[in-house]
């Protein structure tokens, strides 16, 4: 169901050219280090595919293996024909049909929360990096340390036992219609605030505080209502689930634009 529900939302954007800046490039500033490195590189749970594409556009000496579950890898396979150094593959994160050890980085963007066993993939991304090998992470935040969006996620799991059952086309519908009135009454102002040195900190905290068009959020509020499967964590909770499997010199820290975290470790070669 998961499969279906993403392989539709990334099948809008077959026809859409890449952007310069997606994903990527938000994790890039964080991490601060080159994330693309040594010969190869894997993008796990790739979606549509863009950020595949600006990595391997980027660094054309640099071969990126880009996987997904859904069929948004078909997307994928056709924005980056162009592109010499990727190849496709239609996989999932928790069985992944490749050799033990063989890259030197991996990138996932948002994918091990919407699986039904985080830590497993976790597992299987340690499992085809090499030993001191990065890998880098995008993970929903639960947002215990602020009030108004934890209130707001509680409502939000409600709703989905009945949002989750709708027809995928519907809900798609209903995502853009709703998406300029979630635009207006809480992008906008965060937006406003974020002027302000007084205000600023305020700002992070109003939900959907990224949205930039008026259906700019289309895509995210399928996303937060569509989605089969939903984990969110604490800083704690990464940490331990990437010691636990093996990783080393861990940091992790946040996109504020989008109120999650972005979480990187290394290997132990031992």
């Amino acid at each position: 169901k998961t499969e279906k529900t993403y392989g539709f939302l990334w099948s809008k954007m077959k026809d859409i050219l890449p952007p310069k800046e997606w994903h990527f490039n938000r994790m890039q500033e964080v991490v601060g280090e080159s994330i693309v490195r040594g010969r190869q590189g894997i993008d796990v749970g790739s979606g549509c595919g863009y950020d595949t594409y600006i990595m391997a556009k980027n660094n054309p000496g640099v071969r990126l293996v880009s996987m997904d579950s859904s069929e948004g890898i078909y997307t994928t396979k056709e924005i980056t024909s162009t592109l010499n150094n990727v190849a496709a593959v239609r996989s999932s994160v928790l069985d992944m049909a490749l050799k033990d050890n063989i890259f030197d980085f991996a990138y996932s963007f948002g994918v091990l929360h919407h699986t039904p066993d985080p830590e497993g993939g976790l597992k299987e991304i340690a499992r085809v990096i090499k030993k001191g090998a990065p890998a880098y992470l995008y993970l929903y935040d639960d947002h215990r340390d602020n009030p108004t969006k934890y209130f707001i996620l509680k409502i939000i799991r409600i709703l989905r036992l009945i949002t989750t059952r709708i027809p995928r086309r519907i809900l798609y519908v209903i995502s853009f219609l709703a998406s300029p009135f979630v635009v207006i009454f809480f992008s906008y102002p965060a937006r406003f605030f974020s002027r302000f040195k007084a205000t600023s900190s305020f700002s992070e905290k109003i939900p959907f505080n990224f949205g930039k068009g008026l259906f700019s959020l289309t895509g995210d509020l399928y996303d937060r209502f569509g989605a089969p499967i939903e984990y969110r964590f604490s800083k704690e909770d990464i940490m331990d689930m990437l010691r636990r499997n093996g990783f080393v010199n861990i940091k992790i820290d946040r996109i504020r634009s989008i109120a999650g975290w972005v979480a990187w470790g290394y290997k132990a070669n031992d």
